[in-house]
């Protein structure tokens, strides 16, 4: 059965152009026959900026969600990359330090039918 090796990393990076590239990466394991469902596999992911510590409290920010990609894994052991394009607008919701995270989303195929 298919299982995640780790929690997914994040990085962010200023390009210096006005926009920041936000890389999520994260590690799967399959079994041998999960290779062969001819349904495939379906990830994406979701960014959130955490309310944590803040003076009003509430809960953390849904930044954005990326859609779905589609995809046939080639092994038993895959490291999968996400990689967005942001401006500093689309990632700030309050002012001062934001601490972001993402939740990554990975499914078999047949269950987005």
């Amino acid at each position: 059965m298919s299982g995640y090796k780790d929690t997914p990393t994040l990085g962010i990076v200023n390009t210096g152009t006005g926009f920041y590239e936000i890389q999520v990466s994260y590690t799967i394991f399959y079994a041998p026959n999960e290779l062969l469902f001819p349904e495939g596999w379906f990830d994406s992911v979701a960014l959130f900026e955490s309310d944590k510590g803040e003076v009003l409290g509430g809960g953390d920010d849904r930044l954005f969600d990326l859609e779905p990609r589609f995809f046939f894994p080639q092994s038993t052991e895959e490291t999968r990359t996400f990689s967005i394009l942001r401006t500093r607008d689309q990632l700030g919701t309050e002012s001062g330090g934001e601490e972001i995270y993402a939740v990554v989303h990975h499914v078999r195929g047949i269950q987005h039918v």
